[in-house]
């Protein structure tokens, strides 16, 4: 179920802009509401809810992408209920606001549901709610599409009618995943688009892994496909050979926040005539017939070296740059990285949070850290900080629009 996540879809001519994310009823997430800019971070004590919050996203797009079977299963995930006394057993809820473009036509798109967590042994739980909303850019206000309360399910049926069309629907079943199949609908790419929506999170603290030789690969393995891995020297020598800005841009962005490096090169090696068995598949794993090595020009040294032998955090930014242009070259809409400053001292830290913003123009990004630095090198609009609080449930606020100048204002005096 914990996959990587990517929220997105493949398409050439069509994007979502995820605009608002809205999750409840999960773990000790009362009621959570995160407006997403270009860079939005979520910002508080460690063991606060933050990386609960990434959960939930994931959760909540997992229940629409799975079959009937797995529903009902996730419906009583124990380790998701909200167990806590303020918050107890109350009903998941996720919503999700975006702007949904195709061609030269852009519609604002509001999409949720809520559903009642299993609470007895012998009573199923249902899907509680259901709505989607739709505004087009001539229009002033929404309209509503499908509306459903428990198993009364209604959907828009034409443009010129209402949502009054009754649809017979399971108690675990979303109106989405069925209509998926009315092809004769009018907004069915709308449709699709809620369907496919996913989300990768970067949890990657130790990146060894990600700078390994290897040898086999799994089987209809996609270079561009993070649910494959994501082997830093392997994708950066397809991207300098077939998307050269690219690769340039990473360079470069690299090269600014580590002065040092002066250039990096991706090496191909064929193995096919060294390789035993190379066609003999083990658990899903196959040979590969080509390895790739990484090293790294160092300004200071005669002598390259082994990227892998690099520092934590000069791995780990090159690592979040590469999955940031492959969420582009698929046109993802949202990347969430996990503690950015591991590994990395502030001075370096403010170059590299500068430096996402060149990777952000179509892919938003989640950050999640408990590092007061943050605040010295963001956008104080685009943080949420997680509030002290006596029950133990998550409380994620940002200023206030109206107070942001007098915050710097206060800051500047104090020589902050």
């Amino acid at each position: 179920m914990m996959k990587a996540f990517i929220i997105g879809f493949q398409g050439v001519k069509e994007m979502i802009n995820i605009n608002k994310i809205k999750v409840a009823g999960f773990r000790n997430l009362k009621n959570v509401e995160i407006e997403t800019k270009n860079i939005t971070s979520l910002l508080s004590v460690n063991s606060y809810g933050k990386s609960n919050f990434l959960n939930a996203i994931i959760f909540g797009l997992d229940f629409i992408h799975l079959p009937l079977s797995v529903k009902e299963r996730m419906m009583d995930y124990d380790s998701y209920k909200p167990f806590n006394s303020k918050n107890l057993l109350n009903d998941f809820k996720f919503e999700i606001e975006l702007t949904y473009i195709k061609n030269k036509s852009k519609m604002q798109v509001c999409y949720g549901y809520t559903f009642e967590w299993k609470k007895e042994e012998n009573v199923a739980p249902k899907v509680v709610s259901e709505f989607l909303k739709i505004k087009d850019s001539n229009s002033q206000k929404y309209s509503q599409y499908i509306n459903r309360i428990y198993n009364k399910a209604m959907y828009k049926s034409s443009p010129t009618g209402a949502c009054n069309k009754n649809l017979k629907i399971e108690n675990n079943e979303l109106v989405i995943n069925k209509i998926i199949a009315y092809d004769e609908l009018y907004y069915i790419d709308v449709i699709k688009s809620l369907n496919n929506i996913s989300i990768y999170v970067d949890r990657h603290f130790n990146t060894n892994a990600e700078y390994d030789i290897q040898t086999r690969i799994r089987k209809n393995f996609s270079d561009y496909n993070l649910e494959d891995g994501t082997n830093v020297p392997r994708i950066l020598y397809k991207l300098k050979n077939e998307y050269p800005n690219k690769f340039e841009l990473i360079l470069n962005t690299l090269k600014d926040i580590f002065p040092f490096i002066k250039d990096i090169k991706p090496i191909e090696y064929n193995i096919n005539s060294a390789e035993i068995n190379k066609n003999k598949t083990i658990d899903d794993y196959i040979a590969a017939n080509n390895v790739y090595f990484l090293v790294a020009i160092d300004k200071n040294l005669v002598r390259n070296i082994d990227f892998s032998s690099m520092s934590d955090g000069v791995r780990r930014v090159l690592l979040i740059f590469t999955t940031l242009i492959i969420a582009e070259i698929n046109n993802y809409s949202l990347v969430g990285i996990e503690e950015p400053e591991n590994s990395l001292n502030p001075k370096i830290l403010q170059r590299y949070l500068m430096a996402l913003n060149r990777f952000s123009k179509n892919t938003k990004i989640i950050m999640t850290s408990h590092s007061p630095h943050l605040i010295n090198y963001m956008n104080p609009e685009n943080i949420y900080i997680g509030l002290p609080n006596n029950s133990g449930l998550a409380n994620f606020s940002k200023i206030k629009e109206k107070n942001v100048n007098k915050l710097l204002e206060d800051a500047s005096d104090m020589d902050m």
